[in-house]
């Protein structure tokens, strides 16, 4: 998506008819006539277009569709209840998952949905959940879990959207609703660029249904293979156009990876961790019935960085809200309903009520302020005054902040280990610790994993592994940096136990949990040192009188002591974790030694059923649940929840292209 637009998103501007109907004011248009929604869903998008008939003869075990608006959601909604219907009347056959994309430019309010939806009680249940994960109003996709079906709701400008869609060589979606009544008489918005993002985002053999059947739409379909024709419903002199994609007319353009990175069907894999990373991968993977092996070096999981009792969750924002703020804070919305989600099964402390990120001095006031430029919706971030800071806090601090309502804090040894839990109780994880992976190759299409004790094959290799990746040789030359933190326990006090949100400034000091405040962290670069250091305690505390000057409450922290939390940091110098495929650096090297043609479009060689997750940095609580569930979506070959910029971004292989752009050598 393009950084160069406007990258703000405006709820739908609407009104309500005389006959309490819902009007768009952008495209001068009523939405649907309330007795006709669910008519039109069933009539044009499912019956007439044999939907039910194609998923009792779909053999794969995943389906997708794509909506060009989502409105209402009225027709996510009801394909949503046709699916479920299908699932239990179906037990047998191989069609198990749905996923729903939908591109929305200009999405209704959350209250507005609500009034909206409550004319069809049928849904309710549907509704709920919905309502519950509705994102807020920013750029990009939003992933939204309703048990067997995905949705992926894109907001943003449609073209600007599907052109950000990852494709695989074959397509993506097999079945389109082409909806017209949600753009009115505006039909510009859906031009030939439009139809030809359309043509590459299918696969050979998908289906289509549009409520416009004027010839331009009809032939504009035609000339990218579609074989249309037009139907009426039954009785009441409705036309529509359906149709099936038999041919592919133009070359697809790829995602940033070409390269088949996974060359098996089998579902077995290994995951190398033990933390946050490690703990969302399995669970997103066994979601997807593979049966994975997690195998942790330590004694116990979450240790490390993973192994703080509390943490802060908040996004990386800033004023241009680019591809690394979109990342972040869409990230951060998905971590937030994926706490939720897992807590409601597998308890954990948190508290989302609210953080502060302080402007504690000239040169972070600059910075805080240039976020504020971004215009974000108020809900994600707010500049309050000292009063409000000290009335939200509930503490002396008189600074003025960044709120962030919907951040907070959470425990991140408890998360992870209610992750690894959920996961566990599906059957499918298989937890071995005190097993260090000391090295790895390749057996025909396989892994051998080479254990101090033994050698055990898997088809399949996930690594998170933090900065440990740099011990096996076909991860040796990724360019990442160690940071250590120690996070400091501090017990409370009658005047600390009053503070309500946790406070970021140059470090962080969060509310009591369980009788404990957490405060840090420091941040030593490029050392693997693990071990308590009592002076990083005076440190930590140092950091805070620093910021917040002459504050009684702060003197009676007592820090000379060792509760702390030591964890070793892995960065990357942009900030963009990696993730995907795990490119191959010699072949690269190899490859590119007598040339220096090297652009967006270059391709490198890839290690095949290789994958990595690293270098999430001291974000890994916002970004760790979406790049895990985006993983597991790769490898499954699934719709992504990133646009291709993210995707590029967060490539493996991005330094060493722009070492070669440079007309430098790769000599590693």
């Amino acid at each position: 998506m393009s950084e160069d637009k406007n990258n703000q998103i405006m709820h739908a501007q609407i009104d309500w008819s005389d006959q309490s109907e819902l009007f768009s004011l952008l495209f001068n248009s009523e939405y649907f006539k309330s007795e006709q929604g669910l008519q039109q869903s069933r009539d044009l998008f499912c019956k007439r277009n044999q939907l039910i008939e194609t998923w009792l003869n779909w053999q794969d075990e995943s389906f997708c569709i794509a909506e060009t608006a989502f409105s209402t959601g009225l027709n996510f909604l009801f394909t949503c209840y046709l699916f479920e219907d299908f699932l239990q009347n179906n037990p047998a056959k191989p069609l198990k998952k749905l996923f729903f994309s939908c591109f929305e430019q200009e999405p209704l309010s959350k209250q507005v949905l609500k009034t909206t939806l409550q004319k069809w009680p049928m849904l309710n249940t549907l509704v709920a959940p919905l309502l519950t994960q509705y994102p807020l109003t920013l750029v990009g996709c939003h992933r939204l879990h309703f048990e067997a079906i995905t949705l992926d709701l894109w907001f943003g400008d449609i073209q600007d959207s599907l052109s950000s869609v990852y494709l695989y060589r074959e397509g993506l979606f097999d079945y389109w609703y082409l909806d017209y009544s949600a753009v009115g008489n505006k039909t510009d918005v859906f031009n030939e660029a439009f139809y030809l993002q359309i043509l590459r985002s299918s696969k050979l053999g998908a289906s289509i249904a549009t409520n416009n059947c004027s010839n331009s739409v009809k032939y504009a379909l035609q000339a990218c293979g579609f074989n249309m024709s037009q139907q009426n419903i039954d009785d009441k002199n409705i036309e529509i156009l359906v149709g099936q994609l038999q041919q592919k007319t133009d070359h697809i353009q790829y995602g940033p990876q070409r390269q088949p990175i996974k060359t098996t069907n089998s579902k077995d894999i290994a995951v190398i961790g033990g933390g946050i990373s490690s703990a969302c991968l399995s669970l997103a993977l066994v979601n997807r019935g593979y049966n994975v092996t997690l195998y942790c070096k330590d004694k116990s999981l979450a240790l490390g960085a993973s192994g703080n009792q509390q943490g802060a969750l908040y996004p990386l924002l800033n004023a241009q809200h680019n591809t690394l703020s979109q990342l972040f804070a869409n990230s951060f919305l998905y971590a937030r309903n994926y706490v939720e989600q897992v807590n409601s099964s597998h308890p954990f402390d948190y508290d989302l009520s609210g953080l502060l990120q302080l402007y504690y001095d000239n040169s972070a006031a600059k910075k805080l302020d240039k976020i504020m430029l971004a215009q974000l919706p108020e809900d994600l971030v707010q500049k309050v005054t000292q009063t409000n800071t000290d009335i939200l806090s509930n503490i002396d601090i008189g600074l003025d902040a960044l709120f962030y309502p919907l951040a907070g804090w959470l425990s991140p040894t408890q998360m992870v280990k209610s992750i690894f839990q959920k996961a566990q109780q599906t059957g499918l994880l298989t937890v071995k610790l005190n097993h260090k992976l000391r090295s790895f190759e390749k057996n025909n299409a396989s892994w051998l994993c080479h254990f101090e004790l033994q050698t055990i094959k898997h088809d399949l290799l996930a690594l998170t592994t933090a900065m440990h990746t740099l011990d096996f040789k076909q991860c040796e030359a990724l360019p990442l940096s160690a940071a250590r933190g120690q996070v400091t326990h501090i017990d409370t006090n009658p005047q600390l136990q009053k503070l309500k949100m946790t406070l970021c400034h140059e470090g962080y000091l969060t509310p009591i949990n369980n009788g404990v405040h957490c405060m840090g962290a420091t941040f030593k670069r490029h050392t693997m040192d693990s071990e308590f250091c009592l002076q990083e305690q005076s440190d930590n505390k140092q950091k805070l009188t620093k910021c917040i000057i002459d504050k009684q409450w702060t003197k009676p922290i007592e820090v000379n002591h060792n509760a702390a939390n030591v964890g070793i940091r892995c960065t990357t110098r942009d900030h963009f974790p990696y993730i995907g495929g795990m490119p191959d650096y010699q072949k690269t090297k190899t490859l590119f030694q007598d040339t220096d043609i090297v652009d967006e479009t270059t391709q490198v060689p890839f290690h095949e059923n290789l994958f990595i997750l690293t270098g999430l940095g001291s974000r890994g609580l916002n970004t760790a649940p979406l790049l895990a569930e985006s993983l597991a979506s790769q490898i499954n070959h699934e719709p992504l929840p990133l646009t291709r910029s993210m995707l590029t971004s967060m490539q493996c292989h991005r330094q060493w292209l722009s070492y070669l752009k440079k007309g430098k050598a790769l000599k590693f």
